[in-house]
Formats: C-alpha cells, structure tokens, sequence
C-alpha cells in the first residue's frame, strides 16, 4: 500500500523552509506525523515575491532536496503557501430575501447570497481570489449568526473576507516551484497556515492579533468571535531592521546580521545594555569599533517603532486596538528578536508572546521556532483535511483548484 506524503514549501523572503508529513490514521491527538524538513538561504526574492525565476527555483530545489533527504521519500509535489507583498484581502457584503414561504433559509438561500456578495466585490483588476472566508451571517436583526440553514426569517445576510493573491505574484511563484521539479498540488494563503500552527480556537474566539513579522514584510491578521476579520500586509521586516544596523555602522550586511542575531535587542535595561560592548572585529575584521549594546538597540527600535506605528494605526481602523484579550502572537523569523514582546506591550497595550506551534509535540525541536509556523501549518492543515471529523472553519476552498487550472494556463 503507497503512502500518502504531504509537502508543505514556504518560500519567505529570506529563507525556503520544507515540510515533509504523513497523516495520522491511528486517532493520535496530531493528525500527522512530522517525516522530515529542510530549508534553504531564499535567492530571487523582494518583499515575499519572486523577481528571479532560475535564482528561486535553485533555493527551492535545494530546500526539498534537503527535506527529501531527512524524511528518506522521494518529493515530487507540494502545496504552495502564498504570502507577502502580493497577498491581501477584501470584505463585501450580499443581501437576500428569503426564498421560502414558511421563511426557512435553506442551502439554496446560502448559495445565492455568497454570489451576491461576489457581484459586490470592487473590481479585482489583476487578482486571483485564493479564498472566501464567511465573517458572519445576519439574519433579520439577529447578527453574527454561524449557521443559518433552518432558522426562520426574512432577510439573509453575509459578510464573506476574500484572500486574494496579486497574479504576476502567484504566476512567478508557481513557475519558480514548477521549475524547481515540484508539482504544485495547490496554493494556500500563508497567513492562514500559520495561524493553524499557532492559535488555540480560544484565542480565536476572544479576539488576538497574529503578526508575522518576516525578512521584508509584517502580516497582521485579526480574529474576533472565531473569526478572521481582516489581513494587512505592511512592507518592512526583520531585514530592514539589518539595513539600518549596516547604515548606522557602516558595516556590511552579513555582518549587520550576525550582529543583530548575537546582540541585537529592542528593549533592555539602560545601564546594563550601556556596559556591555560589542566589538565589531568579531564579525568584520577590518572594521575595529566597539559601540554598547545600547547603540545597537536605539538603531534597531527606532525601525521597530515604525513597524508598530503601522499596526497600531491598522488596529484602530478596526476598532480594535487595546481590545483584543488574547493580545499579540508572534510568528516568523523576526520573531526572535530579544525584547520584541515587551516593546510590543507597550506599543500597542496588548498582552504579547511568541508563538509557539501546538500542532506539533511539545517536545519536537522546531515547536518552539515560529519561524517554521507556515511550512508546518502547511502540513498539518492539509493532513487534517483528509480527517472528516476535524476539518477546520478555513480548509482551502474549491477556488485552490480553480486558481490553479487559471495559472497553469497563463504560464507558457
């Protein structure tokens, strides 16, 4: 009997991350089994997007080669997550009379209020809708309804969030994976496999902000009442951070990283941070300057302020900021950055922490790296699918396959 294998491939900005799984049929708490992984430095890359085919395309192939090679099965096809600058999200509203005459809203009430609010939608100028996802249904004065089929009323409402992916965006992904030799098995919003990784229903339910903070891109994505609400992405990143660490030190960029890695801090004690200095000749040989650790961190918050000033102004256009009880759940690479979470409770008067993957064991290595959340949200997403009795509110809808037959055809 074949196996069934699931890859997940999440190609960032600054790194391609693999994941290699099998779904679980023993009724184990996991719906999969973690096989392998592997990631690679990502070339050909600017603000989540593809700008070098062949550049991304090797990043990728090295990636899935180093996958294939921990988890020992061969790895010929995937599901894509997409993300960054060319992902983003669109709210509209559909209206119906109920057709029944006993006023019971049935399946087909259903159908014809989601095209409602499709034909609402702005015009979608070169954008592909990846997902829709139901905020809430309202019916009559009843609002934030879950399930309308059989109640009884006269007006039917929804409000549905479509994830759209800007299409050059997508094509170019799915030409650097295809090149790579990776059959894409579908696209998945990014955002939404991490969030599968890393929140508890719970936290969904009461309201939190989940911040991917990437190599050149911050995603924000809002839930309240179980809901997503919304999804922003912002153009600034943890690498950014790394460019004014080399501006103000006039240091080149791989030693602005290893800086920013082994010392680099937003938040810290004054006099201590002032005592302890950094030598630079340990990672530029040439460049004999010491400067404290508090010189570091004064370059490094003034970019982070800027991206919290961002977040900040995007929470209250939602009515949200300050009040999301869950607080802030951290993901991705930037994540790590020592003192992010206690600068973000004071920025944005919210509780905060660093997420940590609770699809996976806790004692699994990369549980506590919210680095890996998107290429393991990947996978545990899609084995729980194959699950009937866990399939969750956000599975990817039939428009991943309609997408997918567009864009092949569009590639030459």
């Amino acid at each position: 009997m074949s196996r069934h294998i699931i890859t997940g491939i999440d190609v960032g900005t600054s790194t391609v991350r693999v994941v290699v799984a099998e779904p679980r049929t023993d009724g184990a708490i996991s719906s999969f089994s973690l096989l392998g992984y592997g990631l690679s430095p990502a070339v050909g890359m600017r603000r989540g997007a593809v700008v070098d085919v062949s550049a991304a395309a090797e990043s990728i192939r090295q990636a899935v080669e180093k996958a294939a090679q921990h988890a020992g099965v061969a790895i010929d096809h995937a599901y894509v997550g997409f993300g960054g600058s060319g992902f983003g999200s669109i709210m509209a509203k559909g209206i119906v009379a109920v057709s029944r005459a006993d006023g019971e809203i049935s399946e087909a009430d259903i159908v014809r209020v989601h095209a409602v609010a499709r034909a609402n939608l702005p015009s979608l100028a070169n954008k592909e809708i990846l997902q829709e996802l139901v905020v809430q249904y309202a019916v009559d004065k009843e609002s934030s309804v879950r399930q309308p089929i059989g109640m009884i009323g006269n007006r039917l409402e929804a409000h549905i969030l479509y994830l759209t992916a800007f299409s050059p965006h997508l094509r170019n992904l799915v030409r650097a994976i295809e090149a790579a030799g990776i059959s894409v098995d579908d696209i998945v919003p990014a955002p939404l496999a991490s969030v599968y990784a890393t929140l508890t229903k719970h936290q969904q339910q009461i309201g939190v902000l989940h911040l991917d903070l990437g190599g050149e891109t911050a995603t924000c994505a809002v839930y309240d009442e179980g809901s997503l609400l919304s999804i922003q992405v912002f153009p600034v990143g943890a690498t950014h951070i790394t460019h004014d660490i080399a501006i103000g030190f006039q240091l080149p960029l791989e030693a602005a990283e290893a800086i920013k890695i082994a010392h680099g801090a937003v938040a810290g004690e004054e006099s201590a941070f002032r005592r302890e200095m950094i030598h630079f000749g340990e990672f530029a040989p040439h460049i004999p300057l010491t400067v404290s650790r508090w010189d570091l961190a004064e370059i490094m918050e003034a970019r982070t302020v800027d991206i919290f000033e961002l977040v900040e102004k995007y929470l209250r256009r939602m009515g949200r900021a300050g009040l999301l009880p869950a607080g802030v759940i951290f993901t991705g690479g930037g994540a790590r950055v020592p003192g992010l979470v206690e600068f973000s409770r004071r920025a944005l008067r919210l509780p905060a922490q660093v997420g940590t993957i609770h699809i996976l064991d806790a004692e699994h290595e990369l549980a506590g790296d919210a680095a890996w959340a998107t290429a393991v949200g990947l996978v545990g997403l899609m084995c729980t699918t194959r699950q009937k009795s866990r399939v969750p509110n956000f599975i990817p809808s039939k428009w991943g396959g309609y997408v997918m037959r567009l864009i092949r055809s569009l590639i030459p």
